[in-house]
């Protein structure tokens, strides 16, 4: 037997007249309702589906100082149920839910160390009900820009960052900012780029650098520690860059073809380049019946460019090292240069201070000769070729720029 047919048994007629006391505990909404109404106020009412589905308990005392109705209303009302009476019939159903709306104020910030677009990127997942803008003092406006996150566009210019949120994500962004903000690692990246004269006899630019180290410097490559070897790839821990260049300005087959020294800040790209634009022949259209040639211009020379990331124990190195140059063209286009280029793209993990050399970037070349005297019959001059090779050899060493 539940607990609201209990209390309609032990209930006596005195609780049906003005002035009731009488109590209800852990009783069904629908049935707390359907009791109340057929028991004590004696009216008609009507159930919305949605309240006879509520499956929510009820608890209350009603007192004899206070009016029954009046205080069952305000109960209902409380749990977000109305109740509202026409022609003498009571409708219980519930009330529309309204969001309460959290007041967002403004809040400036002017970056010490970091990007505007940096801090927005960052922060957004700190804050995602709130929206970032940028403000640039200079013009004196405010930008809200839309996509990415949180409305913020990334390649948006500022000096300012703007956010727009309640009082809870403002502070919780002044508690995280000063971790975010702060300044940039950056890195020393000095090195030598070397063209190497071998053989098929002495094998690859690398093999020979190798050996001058194993020999100079007793360096094994491949051994175990701190030293690593791959197949176009060096890396120890101990050595002097200058100390390199020495040992390898030695040997005669080493050229020195650049000596790239650059400084960049961590997530940055820094590049260095020595050589010419050369004009080229892009494309060409005809305006009737005119040929109209576009031109362009293309860089050649020594490009070196690095991507480096900082991390609390090892540097990622992204490295493209480019030699090109341009030659006449006897097929094709004659009008413009062929460029001639020899290319490096490589990503590595090294420590502070580390010395790689990179290698496997190999030209072969064949040359036709003629021995004996050229006042003689052929028959008395010998043909031969000589095969020739230069490799490509990268040396560079990686260092943390201390603060």
């Amino acid at each position: 037997m539940n607990k609201s047919l209990l209390f309609m048994l032990f209930i006596t007629p005195s609780v049906f007249a003005k002035g009731v006391d009488f109590q209800l505990d852990g009783v069904s909404l629908p049935k707390s309702v359907n009791f109340i109404y057929s028991q004590v106020f004696k009216r008609p009412f009507m159930l919305a589906p949605e309240v006879i589905t509520d499956s929510r308990l009820v608890s209350f005392h009603i007192t004899e100082d206070q009016d029954a109705r009046d205080f069952f209303t305000r109960y209902l009302q409380n749990m977000n149920i109305g109740v509202s009476s026409k022609n003498g019939v009571d409708y219980i159903y519930n009330l529309p839910v309204i969001e309460k709306k959290t007041p967002k104020n403004s809040y400036v910030y002017q970056p010490k160390y970091r990007s505007v677009a940096y801090l927005a990127s960052v922060l957004a997942s700190i804050v995602p009900e709130g929206k970032f803008g940028v403000s640039d003092n200079r013009a004196g406006t405010v930008n809200n820009a839309l996509t990415v996150q949180n409305g913020f566009n990334v390649s948006t210019p500022g000096d300012v960052l703007v956010f727009y949120g309640t009082s809870e994500d403002i502070q919780r962004l002044q508690q995280v900012i000063p971790s975010v903000d702060i300044p940039s690692d950056e890195i020393y990246v000095g090195g030598y780029v070397y063209e190497v004269q071998t053989t098929e006899r002495n094998g690859s630019g690398l093999a020979i650098a190798a050996k001058l180290l194993n020999q100079r410097f007793s360096i094994q490559i491949g051994s175990s520690g701190s030293n690593a070897s791959m197949d176009n790839f060096v890396k120890f821990s101990s050595g002097n860059l200058n100390a390199l260049y020495e040992l390898f300005n030695t040997d005669s087959r080493f050229r020195v073809v650049s000596s790239p020294s650059l400084r960049a800040r961590s997530g940055s790209t820094a590049s260095f380049s020595v050589g010419s634009d050369v004009p080229v022949i892009s494309n060409v259209t005809f305006q009737g019946q005119n040929a109209v040639q576009s031109v362009e211009y293309r860089s050649s020379g020594v490009i070196f460019n690095v991507f480096p990331e900082v991390r609390a124990q090892i540097i990622d190195l992204t490295i493209s090292q480019e030699l090109s140059s341009f030659a006449k063209t006897d097929t094709g286009v004659n009008n413009s240069p062929t460029l001639m280029k020899r290319n490096i793209q490589t990503s590595v993990s090294v420590n502070d201070g580390d010395i790689i050399l990179i290698g496997g970037l190999a030209d072969n070349k064949s040359t036709d000769q003629n021995t004996g005297l050229s006042f003689l019959p052929s028959v008395f001059s010998t043909k031969g070729s000589e095969q020739s090779k230069t490799d490509i050899v990268v040396v560079l060493q990686a260092k943390k720029v201390k603060r």
